[in-house]
């Protein structure tokens, strides 16, 4: 009788909790916009923070996977994203609302890692396979340097780019050069930016946004409030 009794009690505790996991709130069902968010963090299993930087209001019509749906609500805001050696979201930081611009410059929120600054972008090859990632601003970087590793995530062919030699911070190394159609950072859309690919040991975990995104504007670089100004050439 008293082993029945424990497996009574064990059956009742897990028909609770099935219970309380059947009402954990999705985003779909979330009542406004935090709510929305926080539900996307329960369920990604990631960290979002600075939502005192945004007001809260209502929530936003999403679709897709849930990435796609954190994608399609943090369009609107600035935003700082860390990401892990799988290139999955593991952080977020909310900054502030974007802002229409009335002026032919971009400020870049940016953050501080080993000296360099880092900026949030998105990449595409052809308009449909995108990542978002974490790009190291390099001012003495002809082009935008990735690892190899991207050349299919991006969408990109490797028998389509062409080799050449160039000089890195390790030395001359073979690259793949191609061009990406579309990147997006600050919610600027530049399109046909030069990139090259190099061996992913030489890059480590890094990215590097070169010239030929930068080259197109007057950059103004401000170390102690940690931003970036573009201004359109």
């Amino acid at each position: 009788m008293k082993i029945f009794g424990i497996s009574k009690a064990l059956c009742l505790l897990a028909l609770v909790l099935a219970g309380l996991g059947a009402h954990a709130q999705t985003p779909e069902h979330a009542d406004d916009l935090f709510g929305q968010i926080q539900a996307l963090q329960e369920q990604m299993h990631i960290e979002i923070s600075g939502f005192e930087n945004i007001q809260n209001g209502q929530k936003i019509i999403t679709h897709g996977s849930l990435a796609q749906q954190l994608d399609q609500i943090l369009a609107a805001y600035n935003h700082i994203s860390s990401r892990n050696s799988k290139g999955q979201i593991e952080r977020v930081t909310l900054l502030n609302k974007k802002q229409p611009r009335v002026t032919n410059r971009i400020v870049l929120p940016t953050r501080q890692e080993g000296g360099h600054l880092i900026v949030a972008v998105s990449l595409s090859s052809d308009g449909r396979l995108w990542q978002t990632l974490d790009m190291m601003v390099d001012t003495g970087a002809d082009l935008v340097v990735l690892p190899d590793s991207m050349i299919a995530q991006l969408g990109l062919s490797d028998s389509n780019l062409t080799r050449q030699n160039m000089q890195t911070a390790n030395g001359t190394a073979m690259a793949k050069i191609g061009v990406l159609r579309e990147l997006k950072i600050a919610g600027e859309t530049i399109t046909n930016v030069d990139a090259a690919f190099v061996a992913d040991k030489l890059l480590g975990a890094n990215h590097l946004l070169g010239m030929s995104v930068l080259g197109r504007y007057q950059v103004h670089i401000d170390d102690q409030s940690q931003t970036i100004t573009l201004f359109k050439k």
